[in-house]
């Protein structure tokens, strides 16, 4: 569990920081340069909608239990049930999705490319919950692993 508290004093503020500026960044980018509509737009209306439903229902399901900080509450169950039954990681997927279709809808290429950091943070931050989810849970935990999949159902 220390090892998870001492990830997040760098993780939560870097994912944090390149979700404001990849944002801040694109509508930067949509006010200040000339916009045309493309299929990179409606794309972007695409996954940000996907992210946005994934985002929604990954906290209604996660309920009391959801935290911006990798941490376990008094009583804490496994929640594998709902959109969790097909992935581990829901809300670092629709993270992904919202970022990347906010950025395409704004087209905006330095947006996209901000946007592309937090990838690499969230790949850093799940082996931190993964760890603590498996001393937390032990086989429970390990065969829900062995039964989803990370970030996307069926591939990863």
């Amino acid at each position: 569990m220390y090892e998870a508290k001492k990830a997040d004093r760098f993780l939560v503020p870097a994912i944090n920081i390149v979700e404001t500026l990849a944002g801040l960044v694109s509508i930067w980018d949509f006010l200040y340069t000339t916009y045309s509509l493309s299929w990179f737009n409606v794309i972007g209306v695409i996954s940000f909608v996907l992210g946005l439903i994934i985002y929604l229902k990954a906290r209604t399901t996660l309920g009391r239990y959801f935290s911006e900080k990798l941490r376990l509450i008094q009583k804490h169950e496994l929640v594998t049930n709902g959109i969790y039954g097909y992935v581990r990681h829901p809300i670092y997927t629709s993270g992904t999705l919202l970022l990347l279709g906010f950025t395409l809808m704004l087209n905006s290429f330095l947006g996209f490319l901000i946007m592309l950091l937090y990838v690499p943070l969230i790949l850093i931050r799940i082996p931190f919950e993964e760890k603590m989810m498996k001393e937390a849970f032990g086989q429970q935990y390990i065969d829900y692993v062995k039964r989803t999949k990370k970030l996307i159902p069926l591939l990863y």
